[in-house]
């Protein structure tokens, strides 16, 4: 990590290596916010030109430069995350090619997908397919991704197959957030208030303080609200806006280091989100109306689509959603106007605590401990129809507790060096799901309103892996990583219908199917091997073969025979790439590029099953074999000392090459293999291109300008089986424009900046999908958005 803390009561030597590497950091740091350096000579007060620094990050879990790291990184600031907006990690992918979000119903659960591989999945007992840790520490949950951003020094984004050091569930890559450590350095800190559209009010402050001459404590914390945004429910009598913030955090940090060997950080973070997430909006699907007055389109129960969707041409004043209505005639006008009931909002609560330790034994050899218990409860309304009416409301409650304990030894010898250890983790997961359906199929088909599901999942996990770099000559360096992982899950549930149709008074539930199944393990030996070739100081090529897995696991969706929960097996992904590093021109150029390969194995998705009751789901299971590839390639320059360009672009193909899984459509009920269907939530390419001005002005002021554009190709939300789900379900191109500009003074410790993202208001869309019963929704992404910010240093 960066927070080599040290004091000045340690010996001279180890004193001022440790502050020498901070330094490093710093300067790093420094260069991610500003994009160049420039050096100036105390004693003649010359300038020399100004050249790109190296980031050094921790990706391969020691303080590294990111031109030395032979795999594809992005790494961002916090300083550049605050000024910019960028307070999730939706806003982390925006700025990332070969990087994708899914939030499948509209916020609480987001999914990463890197290089088209991802988790198809919005269920809370699936684990990422893209490991999301947050200072070390594994989080198994999607929903445990939601949590605010503050108090930063950086986020890295690690792409490829991450199996040796990170091991279970980094077969897609690795999103690190990495906190700011508290120091020995004395008292410093900032305040950040941010105003934004919608009545957005942030504010964010941290403040470091010595408590002894070796001992620290660092206290951070988070504010957000807003008022309802562009959202707007149709609903009732008069329309209602929607989408307030709401959401808090706080982390306090409490250092020790008693010795030059020895250190302590116990960390406590707590928080809550009740921000409202997106109303999701219906789509016309079908012909005709409603001409029995049941509430639900005559074209839903016999099948007949819309014609316009089956001539490849969306209509919303012909085609009728689950309601037998057109939007035109729910009143729909705009992209974000909806006849969803505004109940979709998140309950989140967790509260944390990690202990980490590090000992040196000698010069040469250190060994640490983390040790992480986490509770984290969820809870989130979801109007999946979309419509007026209840046709099926979803209640998602869920209790998640995690502990982990990890052991490490870094060893680093004269000429080589080892990293390596062993960790153990437990989590616990406690769902109860409650889904409401007052008309449409849920009564049709089980002739209740309600049906609950309930289950509980634990898992316990045990990894042992290693590291060693070997140089095998000046220019030439090995690096072999290993991991041998163990989990073991259990899965117990059940489905219940209660309230019956015509029933009247309460009534005690009835089980309809008991979902328990037989306890699971999954193995894995997982691992990487790098050979890194420095052509010179600053070129590096490098050849990698590595291999990663996903564990296997229990669908968490409703289940309606046992058989819909039984256990789906671990994927894996063998991967293949080569790259190369380089600064140019006198390091006023950089240009990297990696091209990949890879081997899917057992891809892990969502395939429909046969109706059961006159109700067609989706199950989560193993779907066949893939394979993907495409390339990263980024280019800074530094065209003056006062101009920089940066732009990055990124190509991903993936197709499911080998499948016995069959998809019904939704629309016409046909019957179509996954085989030859390309990957979901997958652009072909996206690129993010930003100009970048730095100024002086008059009277000591300076700041800078800078302009960037996020382009995504088309891209498709579901297997397409034919002409009217290709209208539907699959989102053509589009670029978002973003802007922002910095003030401030030499010798004040306050800058201002002001952001705008989505600058030409360009409508586009997230998601598309069926519901499972009948009907289909969309969600439209954020509208222009801006926001000024002060921030004040000390």
């Amino acid at each position: 990590m960066c927070s080599f803390i040290s004091h000045q009561r340690h010996s001279q030597p180890a004193y001022l290596a440790k502050r020498s590497l901070l330094s490093l950091c710093i300067g790093s740091a420094l260069w991610a916010s500003t994009g160049f350096a420039q050096d100036t000579s105390a004693d003649d007060e010359t300038t020399t030109p100004r050249a790109l620094e190296h980031i050094v990050v921790t990706a391969e879990k020691v303080a590294s430069s990111v031109q030395d790291t032979g795999m594809v990184i992005s790494s961002y600031t916090a300083e550049d995350l605050l000024a910019g907006g960028v307070d999730d990690i939706g806003g982390i992918v925006g700025l990332t090619p070969n990087v994708q979000l899914l939030d499948a119903t509209g916020g609480g659960v987001p999914v990463v997908f890197v290089r088209g591989v991802g988790l198809a999945d919005f269920r809370v007992n699936n684990s990422p397919a893209a490991a999301f840790y947050v200072d070390d520490v594994y989080k198994p949950s999607v929903a445990m991704m939601a949590s605010a951003f503050f108090d930063l020094e950086r986020i890295e984004v690690l792409k490829g197959p991450q199996g040796g050091l990170y091991g279970r569930n980094a077969n897609a890559g690795a999103v690190q957030v990495i906190s700011a450590k508290a120091n020995l350095y004395g008292t410093e800190g900032y305040l950040d208030l941010g105003l934004g559209r919608f009545g957005k009010t942030e504010l964010e402050g941290a403040v470091n303080m010595l408590v002894t001459d070796d001992m620290a404590v660092r206290l951070s914390g988070r504010r957000v609200i807003s008022d309802a945004t562009y959202m707007r429910s149709v609903q009732g009598d008069t329309s209602q806006h929607h989408g307030a913030e709401d959401q808090w955090a706080s982390r306090a940090q409490l250092y020790w280091e008693p010795s030059t060997d020895l250190d302590l950080t116990l960390k406590l973070s707590t928080g809550a989100d009740r921000s409202e997430t997106t109303l999701l909006r219906s789509i016309g699907l079908w012909a005709g109306g409603d001409a029995d007055g049941d509430g639900f389109a005559d074209g839903a129960l016999s099948g007949q689509v819309c014609a316009a969707l089956l001539a490849g041409q969306r209509d919303d004043s012909q085609c009728a959603t689950i309601t037998g209505q057109t939007n035109s005639e729910l009143g729909l006008n705009g992209p974000f106007d909806t006849a969803s009931a505004p109940i979709n909002q998140l309950n989140n609560e967790w509260l944390a605590a990690t202990l980490t330790v590090n000992y040196q034994v000698n010069h040469d050899t250190t060994v640490s401990s983390i040790t992480h218990i986490e509770s984290f409860d969820h809870a989130r309304p979801t109007d999946w129809d979309a419509v007026a009416g209840v046709y099926q409301d979803f209640y998602y409650r869920t209790d998640i507790s995690s502990f982990s304990q990890e052991v490490r030894l870094a060893y680093d010898a004269q000429n080589w060096r080892f990293f390596g250890g062993v960790n153990f983790a437990k989590d616990s997961l406690d769902e109860d799901t409650k889904v409401f359906g007052d008309l449409g199929l849920i009564p049709m088909g089980f002739g209740h309103h309600r049906v609950n599901q309930a289950y509980a999942q634990d898992v316990q996990a045990f990894a042992v892996f290693g590291r060693v770099n070997y140089p095998l000559s000046e220019q030439l360096e090995l690096i072999t990583e290993l991991r041998y992982t163990n989990e073991e899950k259990s899965f117990a549930g059940q489905t219940y219908l209660v309230n019956p149709v015509g029933g009247t008074g309460a009534e005690e539930p009835v089980l309809l199917v008991d979902a328990t199944q037989p306890d699971a393990r999954f193995d894995d030996i997982s691992g990487k091997l790098t050979l890194n070739y420095k052509l010179n100081r600053d070129v590096l090529t490098y050849a990698s073969l590595s291999r990663g897995f996903k564990s296997g696991g229990f669908p968490g969706g409703l289940v309606l025979d046992s058989s819909g929960a039984e256990e789906y097996d671990s994927e894996t992904i063998t991967a293949y790439e080569v790259g190369f590093k380089s600064d140019l021109l006198e390091r006023r150029l950089r240009v990297n590029a990696a091209a990949f390969y890879y081997d899917y194995r057992n891809l892990q998705g969502s395939a429909r099953v046969p109706a059961v009751g006159g109700v067609t789901l989706d199950r989560f299971q193993n779907i066949g074999d893939a394979e993907v590839y495409g390339f990263d390639a980024e280019l800074t320059y530094l065209l003056t000392d006062d101009w920089l360009l940066q732009a990055s672009v990124g190509h991903a193909e993936g197709e499911i090459t080998d499948s016995l899984a069959s998809q019904l459509s939704p629309l016409t009920g046909e019957e179509f293999s996954l085989q030859g269907h390309e990957l979901n939530y997958k652009p072909d390419f996206s690129a993010n291109v930003s100009v970048r001005r730095d100024y002086e002005l008059a009277n000591g002021y300076s700041g800078h300008v800078e302009l960037g554009y996020d382009w995504r190709s088309k891209q498709n939300f579901t297997y397409l089986g034919n002409l009217a789900e290709q209208t539907i379900f699959s989102e053509d191109s589009y670029g978002l424009l973003n802007l922002q500009v910095r003030v401030q003074h030499r010798n004040s410790p306050w800058q201002f900046s002001a952001f705008v993202t989505n600058l030409t208001d360009q409508r586009y869309r997230t998601n598309a999908r069926a519901d499972d019963l009948g009907g289909a929704f969309e969600i439209y992404g954020a509208p222009r958005i801006w926001g000024v910010k002060a921030n004040y240093q000390f």
